[in-house]
């Protein structure tokens, strides 16, 4: 059998490397706004690592990049289901950090009914309002980044904008949600080689991801727009933050807020299924252009269901 070094090895032999963009594809620049869902509580942590360890380490970076007004995006059945949890939303809230919602119990609007949904999403504001203290906490990151099918699409939309919400779309993020898991079994067995491992093919999945969202903002609009990167608050992705912060810096980045970035023309031009999915694929899809015939291919991840079992 394999280990699970030699798993990820052999991922990164059969083509990951080819990822690699050039750092002039950024150049001369290119805001970005960075986004984190799963506020206080996303999958297993390893042992000895605790929410507000998660949450110390996501702080420490972002204040060391000069990140401004990075909203967590939170799932408030966490409090219920690991009490002492709160604590990481206060250290989120003392760094001078707003809080959105992602609705109580990250429910997929297409699994239920629309009432349901709402509900679920009304469930989650108190614990958000409570702590932003008057300050605008009325952002939705949809759960799975799915906006409604047919049946859920109009309605949801009509809710928030009855509700004074705004959608927080997606243009950009690289799969760092995959990670969390293998992560945790890894320290748990002490394979510190098959951790090195993944933490190179992490690195070279943001740097895909740069790439292939510059290319297809200029696809799709002939220019570079303020971009969203979505991220979650895992305990792998709050290790590589400082090399990931540093990355988007090398190829250009300018980190600016949330609010900064929608305000660019993209975020509020009509669309027929606004707030679904990743922003560029979705106006891509709806004009029908080819994004990804001449782009670098996004990294596989496969392979990680595997690692460390």
């Amino acid at each position: 059998m394999k280990t699970a070094a030699a798993l990820i090895s052999a991922a990164l032999c059969l083509g990951v490397v080819a990822a690699l963009p050039s750092h002039s594809l950024a150049q001369p620049g290119f805001d970005v706004a960075i986004t984190v869902d799963d506020l206080p509580a996303h999958g297993s942590v390893p042992p000895g690592i605790s929410r507000t360890d998660v949450a110390r380490d996501y702080l420490a970076a972002l204040k060391a990049h000069n990140v401004p007004a990075v909203y967590g995006f939170v799932n408030a059945v966490a409090l219920e289901r690991e009490p002492g949890s709160g604590a990481a939303l206060d250290m989120w809230r003392a760094a001078g950090y707003p809080l959105g919602n992602h609705t109580y119990t990250h429910m997929n609007i297409n699994s239920g009914t629309l009432e349901a949904f709402e509900a679920d999403l009304e469930k989650g504001e108190p614990a958000i309002r409570d702590r932003m203290q008057g300050e605008n906490w009325r952002y939705l990151r949809f759960p799975y980044l799915s906006a409604g099918d047919d049946a859920h699409h109009a309605g949801i939309i009509a809710y928030l904008k009855a509700h004074d919400y705004k959608i927080a779309d997606v243009s950009m993020s690289f799969n760092d949600w995959a990670y969390t898991e293998p992560y945790t079994r890894c320290v748990t067995k002490g394979d510190t080689a098959a951790i090195e491992a993944m933490k190179i093919q992490y690195m070279q999945g943001v740097k895909a991801s740069i790439a292939r969202g510059l290319i297809a903002s200029q696809k799709v609009y002939g220019r570079q727009i303020s971009h969203v990167l979505l991220i979650h608050e895992g305990a792998f992705t709050a290790m590589m933050l400082p090399e990931v912060l540093t990355a988007f810096e090398e190829e250009g980045a300018h980190f600016v807020t949330l609010d900064q970035a929608q305000s660019d023309s993209a975020y509020s031009a009509p669309s027929a299924h606004q707030g679904e999915g990743i922003l560029l694929e979705r106006v891509a899809k709806e004009k029908g252009i080819d994004l990804w015939s001449d782009a670098p291919p996004d990294v596989d991840i496969s392979n990680l269901d595997a690692v460390c079992r």
